[in-house]
């Protein structure tokens, strides 16, 4: 029996029920900071319940509980000068999860409007098929995939917000921006790739919920950077076109044209030039920058995992190429998934000792 779990603070009389309960929901928290911190919050939060017998059953308080989850994520994921440097590279890690993650939705959020205001003839002609498809102008119908195809720029407003630093409003925004992202996926004819190509906006928002807390000091950038997910929107939604030329046959480059391969392109270029600065720059390792490659590449992996699933039904050549090219592109996005983390964890720093757990913030 450990020290505490069945005795008093001095050993004398025994520990409550509610004691007890109490404490086994403060093993959220890292033991570093729980050996100079639990006796006082096991105090405080019995002093709320004064006069309660272990016959009632007792229990703490949903209220209670979720402060001590809130608490663990903000001591984890360290944002402050006081925080352990293992939690600081972890708190870093989400955010860069978070940043890259906002910028790749905005990316393909340029694609898609950019490829909606040309197939409907807002930029150039018009695409005659789609034409005939969407209804006539004016029509509901119309209207509503044209905002379907615009909707993808909310991804904007919450990456604007971080870079000026604010990222209270980015929390909240980016729920907004989510929203498209569900009512298509409910109605997508492949229910199964469409919730998998949600994994990756889901990690977005969770990390920048879970990153830019309270305790987190935002990082003001410069907003010149929303023109970079803009361009390369506008250039990719170029390249497309001539792709679908007829005088250009390549079946090879399709798998990287799709979101799961557009978003893979990115993550393994960012790999590689990640890997030049760790071979050739050793001031400057750091371990956010592969772990938080790897948390996107997984999603990102899981997408173009459920894209085979109706990929293996078609027999001609082409089909037959592309379908190997995905099988290649997960191969590589699963090496670079278990590369980058194992990089990543061996560089982060050693984790806080016990001694020093009154010292560690959060």
């Amino acid at each position: 029996m450990r020290a505490g779990e069945g005795a008093g603070e001095g050993g004398g009389a025994p520990m409550s029920l509610l004691e007890r309960r109490y404490r086994h929901w403060l093993r959220l928290l890292p033991a570093s900071y729980r050996a100079g911190r639990e006796e006082e919050m096991v105090s405080v939060f019995l002093e709320g319940s004064p006069g309660v017998s272990d016959a009632d059953g007792p229990r703490p308080r949903w209220s209670e509980i979720a402060s001590v989850a809130a608490l663990a994520v903000r001591v984890r994921l360290g944002g402050g000068g006081d925080a352990a440097p293992r939690f600081l590279a972890w708190g870093e890690t989400v955010r860069l999860v978070a940043l890259l993650g906002l910028g790749l939705q905005a990316f393909l959020g340029a694609l898609a409007a950019v490829s909606t205001l040309r197939a409907y003839g807002m930029i150039g002609a018009a695409a005659p098929l789609l034409a005939q498809a969407a209804g006539p102008p004016g029509s509901p119908e119309r209207l509503a995939n044209i905002l379907g195809g615009l909707a993808g720029l909310l991804w904007f407003v919450p990456l604007a917000a971080l870079l000026l630093g604010r990222p209270r409003a980015a929390r909240v925004s980016v729920l907004l921006a989510l929203v498209p992202g569900l009512v298509q996926a409910f109605l997508s004819v492949f229910p199964g790739s469409a919730l998998a190509g949600l994994l990756t906006p889901l990690v977005t928002v969770s990390a920048l919920w879970a990153g830019f807390h309270r305790d987190a000091r935002p990082a003001r950038r410069s907003p010149w950077l929303l023109a970079a997910p803009l361009a390369a929107g506008a250039a990719v939604a170029t390249l497309y076109e001539v792709i679908a030329s007829p005088a250009v046959t390549v079946a090879w480059i399709w798998p990287w044209l799709d979101e799961p391969g557009l978003t893979s392109a990115f993550i393994l270029g960012a790999g590689v030039a990640y890997a030049r600065v760790h071979a050739y720059a050793p001031a400057r390792r750091t371990p956010s920058w592969p772990l938080a490659l790897a948390i996107l590449a997984l999603p990102v992996l899981c997408a173009r995992l459920a894209g085979l699933n109706h990929a293996f039904g078609f027999a001609d050549e082409v089909s037959r190429i592309i379908t190997i090219g995905m099988l290649g592109q997960a191969a590589l996005l699963l090496a670079f998934v278990v590369g980058s983390a194992v990089l990543g964890v061996r560089t982060l720093p050693a984790a806080p000792a016990r001694s020093r757990e009154g010292q560690v913030g959060g």
